[in-house]
């Protein structure tokens, strides 16, 4: 995986699996999402799959994210597409004590031409997401 972190959070695996599943509190802790628009109906689980707007810089990318993996309180895992990329991204969760240690996993591939993009995207992603636990710390002790 290009981006890999780990953090200890004062907060169960069910709290913290909460705040991750939970599309309207997104814009709160990662503030690079401009907007959610749901794709598919029902409950969020397995397949659920949204459309998000995220600003990095001057640019604007909308992508199609999907569950692939989802276990409360122990797993979330996604697909993320956008024009001429992929993405994998995976939280991971176990107890630690009376806290929560997370692990965040990340990559990004490009496609076509795109492909020879794939370092730099990673680059960009780890310079943008290096925070990502600490802004979901946040986001959990606020709840």
């Amino acid at each position: 995986m290009a981006l890999v972190l780990d953090k200890t959070i004062a907060a169960s695996p069910g709290r913290v699996f909460a705040v991750l599943s939970d599309l309207g509190q997104a814009r709160q802790w990662m503030p690079a999402i401009q907007k959610v628009e749901n794709v598919s109906p029902g409950p969020f689980g397995l397949g659920t799959s949204w459309r998000e707007t995220r600003q990095a810089g001057k640019r604007v990318f909308e992508s199609t994210i999907r569950i692939t993996g989802y276990e409360p309180a122990k797993v979330l895992a996604f697909i993320v597409e956008g024009k001429g990329m992929t993405g994998q991204m995976r939280f991971t969760l176990a107890p630690a004590g009376a806290g929560t240690q997370v692990r965040y996993e990340a990559q990004m591939k490009g496609r076509g031409l795109m492909s020879l993009m794939s370092g730099t995207i990673n680059r960009m992603m780890a310079e943008t997401d290096k925070d990502l636990l600490d802004r979901l710390q946040a986001q959990v002790e606020r709840r």
